[in-house]
């Protein structure tokens, strides 16, 4: 049996065509294996298969081709049985509107065979856990967007789930509120090693939950590293803002130093890019200096996780 919480091997998913319209083909061969306790995050851009993805891994929906273990079962043969083990939560939350929040994580303790007691337990511990407590008999419908994802992901951790997966569990939310739900989730990781895979179009997000990231793209995961491999492994060109006193002395200078590119922004400031700061920062430094300008401040600035997104997604297909 497999020692992961997550195997797979050759995954296809191909979407059959309506009308003239032609088949889909969602996943092309994934292979991915995320260890118990991991937060995974899957990062792409629309249509890449992330979705497609998480739900063959939670059991709702059949695989076309290729094999894999969820929780040490295997996926085709245990879609029943693994839906009992781990449990899913969207963004786009859709719970049943007439229902309070005390009744809503009743009813779904209630589908996850919890005994009465059990499922009191749980409602006060998810309310206080997840800040619902004041509003446990307000109906779904009238709870605002934020209180609405905290009651879904309330509702997705009922069962005590070994896997939880997350469909953009924070998208249109405010930054306090994501903010919370972001520490309750890693709280909740930290504690109970609950593995979770996680998808997101909030960088920041993505960076600071998870220790490593596969980025799907036309539905193959194409890099698949931490978030500082993954900013280390793409060639940007950095960005170096110095300030001072007599900074466009030394222009045509650096002009002249291949593979940088330089502006004068002001009086006192200058902005260049460079192709390598371990190859062209001292020579930068050497040209403003030779020149007479007095150097007071420098300041670069970091290939970002969102460089990284932008630069995969623009990449031609290897085939």
């Amino acid at each position: 049996m497999p020692q992961t919480a997550i195997q797979l091997q050759g995954i296809h998913k191909t979407y059959p065509g309506k009308g003239s319209s032609p088949s889909v083909h969602a996943l092309r061969g994934i292979d991915l294996e995320v260890d118990p306790g991991a937060v995974f995050c899957i990062l792409g851009p629309n249509g890449a298969g992330k979705t497609t993805l998480i739900s063959i891994l939670a059991g709702l929906l059949y695989l076309d081709e290729g094999s894999g273990y969820v929780c040490g079962l295997e996926i085709s043969g245990n879609r029943r049985r693994i839906r009992e083990l781990v449990n899913f939560a969207s963004g786009h939350s859709n719970l049943p509107d007439n229902f309070t929040v005390d009744e809503t994580l009743n009813y779904f303790g209630m589908l996850y065979g919890l005994a009465k007691k059990k499922r009191l337990k749980k409602t006060n511990y998810l309310a206080e856990f997840f800040e619902l407590s004041e509003y446990r008999k307000i109906p779904f419908n009238q709870l605002s967007t934020g209180l609405k994802q905290r009651l879904a992901l309330a509702k997705s951790l009922i069962n005590d789930p070994r896997i939880l997966f997350l469909d953009e569990p924070t998208i249109g939310l405010d930054p306090k509120v994501s903010l919370l739900i972001r520490e309750r989730l890693q709280k909740l990781n930290q504690d109970r090693q609950t593995t979770i895979i996680l998808t997101t179009h909030q960088m920041d997000e993505a960076e600071q939950m998870s220790d490593r990231i596969g980025f799907l793209k036309d539905g193959r995961f194409i890099r698949i590293a931490s978030a500082a491999d993954l900013k280390r492994s793409v060639q940007f060109q950095e960005r170096i803002t110095i300030s001072g006193r007599n900074m466009g002395a030394a222009l045509d200078r650096l002009q002249g130093i291949a593979g940088v590119s330089c502006t004068v922004l002001n009086e006192q400031q200058i902005s260049c890019r460079m192709d390598s700061r371990e190859r062209r920062l001292h020579l930068i430094l050497q040209a403003l200096l030779q020149a007479g300008a007095m150097i007071e401040d420098i300041a670069i600035a970091q290939a970002t996780l969102g460089d990284v997104f932008v630069k995969l997604a623009e990449q031609s297909d290897p085939d």
